[in-house]
């Protein structure tokens, strides 16, 4: 699989999607199937990252009509 750091959080679900279609394959391997859930785990992970980036890079605007840092529920 092409280097994840450079996807987007919609090509690393477009990926998923391939993944997910393979293994619902019936004549995919039992050594296919694990390589194919191996990336899509990565895949995952990817998105998930790039999701949380994304959170952290978002402004808010308070109150007071400025802009600050989104928090979250956290």
């Amino acid at each position: 699989m092409a280097d994840t750091n450079e996807n987007t959080i919609e090509q690393s679900f477009e990926k998923l999607e391939e993944i997910i279609t393979k293994m619902e394959s019936s004549d995919v391997s039992l050594d296919e199937s694990f390589a194919l859930y191996k990336s899509g785990m990565e895949e995952l992970q990817h998105a998930n990252s790039k999701i949380e980036q994304t959170k952290k890079a978002v402004l808010a605007i308070s109150k007071e009509g400025g802009l600050e840092v989104f928090e979250g529920d956290e």
